[in-house]
């Protein structure tokens, strides 16, 4: 719902592992702030670098799309602090039983008395980062560049270039492996093999099949057609008489499609 009470909550654990993890929190706030300034700056303040032809082309949105996109933003604007109450409030009952926490680790009532400047230091981080990324960007935007092709820049550059392919290893090592199984094993071997094959596609298939081999019954012999009929009421009666319940209603539905075949 909130990262800043996330990490409120985290530090209000008084423990080592909870204040690290609200400090690691606090530094991530700082680095996307400035992430995402510097991709507005990039995008919307410096100077296009892409070609003629598509910065002729680019427009605005219709009015329409305006309308929509301002009901959206005033409200995720308010939002938050106006249902905040209502979803993470002491006492709520919004979730019923959906989302259940432990007593012992109720730690938002610790949260709520924490002191001021805990409270808004990730905030604070955040609002430091954005305006140290619109500064770097908008009006030094060129020395930037100069330290980033400088040798220091180039090593601190290919030292963090691909993240450490991090992202290879999971996608290429696990990620495509579990995908493999999932479309080699259970999509064709279990959905598309055994459930279909014993479900709707290897019924339908067997019905279809017999059906063909009972056209081959239809002569048009009268003693034929009374040779079936006497055996079949015989076999139904049988069945009635000496088998078990699953087995006679087996034997009421193949009386029935027999008798609709002839």
């Amino acid at each position: 719902y909130s990262k800043d009470v996330i990490l409120e909550v985290g530090y209000a654990t008084y423990s080592n592992a909870s204040h690290f993890a609200y400090w690691v929190g606090s530094l991530a706030a700082f680095c996307t702030a400035f992430y995402s300034i510097r991709l507005l700056s990039l995008c919307f303040l410096s100077e296009p670098n892409g070609s003629r032809s598509l910065l002729l082309s680019a427009s605005e949105g219709g009015w329409a799309m305006g309308v929509v996109l301002g009901i959206l933003a005033l409200p995720s604007m308010f939002i938050g602090y106006l249902s905040r109450d209502l979803f993470i409030g002491l006492g709520t009952d919004f979730w019923g039983n959906a989302l259940f926490c432990i007593p012992t680790n109720l730690s938002i009532i610790d949260a709520e008395f924490m002191s001021t400047d805990i409270k808004i230091f990730p905030l604070c981080c955040s609002i430091i980062g954005g305006v140290t990324s619109f500064i770097l960007y908008k009006g030094y935007n060129y020395n930037l560049f100069l330290w980033k092709t400088s040798f220091l820049g180039r090593k601190f550059y290919l030292f963090l270039n691909r993240k450490w392919l991090f992202d290879k290893v999971y996608n290429e090592v696990i990620t495509q492996q579990l995908l493999d199984f999932g479309y080699h094993f259970t999509y064709k071997s279990i959905d598309r093999g055994l459930i279909e094959s014993l479900g709707p596609f290897g019924i339908s298939n067997v019905l279809v099949d017999q059906v063909k081999k009972s056209r081959l019954w239809h002569s048009g012999y009268l003693y034929h057609y009374l040779i079936i009929s006497v055996w079949s009421n015989l076999l139904f009666v049988i069945c009635f008489v000496f088998v078990s319940q699953f087995l006679r209603i087996l034997a009421l539905l193949v009386f029935i499609v027999l008798w609709s075949i002839l």
